[in-house]
């Protein structure tokens, strides 16, 4: 399989590298960023996420959670990407997330990176619509729905069971984009 590699005016979402950990783990010490995700999370975390994002990019064809590398400077902010969703609702479908450093909010990246998701979508998966899923109380991820073109489905709306019951986090929402 080839190297993905996707580049916008400001960024590149590309493949997973061993080496994008360390810029990769800041963002799961930071409480802003960890705030609607859970807990503060260690290295060895991140160094499985990372190796579990390279083996789902085989799985599913190419397509995951991809890095977000800033072409200004190199630096990994985040990821942002397309998955199959395995929970509540949304099993199979064709999900995208991303999640970006605290000190690169505002800035319009987050935007730009799910806007190249989406464009990459319909040149590949053509036909099949895009989900996305966060806590009811996220407001920023879902104000970003909003803007790439999502609307909120409420009937697709479920309890994470990942989350405690009881936990804030817990209530999820289901934006869908249809790419007909």
């Amino acid at each position: 399989m080839t190297e993905f590699r996707h580049e916008t005016e400001r960024l590149v979402l590309r493949d997973w590298r061993e080496s994008d950990a360390q810029d990769f783990h800041r963002l799961h010490c930071d409480p802003q960023v960890m705030a609607t995700l859970g807990p503060l999370r260690d290295m060895d975390y991140t160094t499985n996420l990372i190796t579990d994002l390279q083996n789902r990019a085989k799985r599913n064809g190419g397509h995951t959670y991809w890095a977000v590398e800033r072409k200004e400077d190199g630096r990994v902010i985040g990821f942002c990407g397309l998955d199959r969703g395995y929970e509540g609702t949304i099993v199979g479908e064709l999900e995208i997330g991303w999640r970006l450093a605290s000190d690169c909010w505002g800035a319009g990246y987050a935007t730009e990176a799910a806007e190249a998701c989406v464009s990459w979508a319909r040149d590949h998966k053509p036909g099949e619509r895009i989900v996305a899923i966060t806590a009811e109380t996220n407001t920023a991820s879902r104000a970003l729905m909003t803007r790439i073109g999502m609307e909120h489905c409420p009937a697709l709306d479920f309890e994470h069971s990942h989350v405690a019951e009881g936990d804030p986090l817990r209530p999820h929402v289901v934006y869908v984009k249809e790419m007909n």
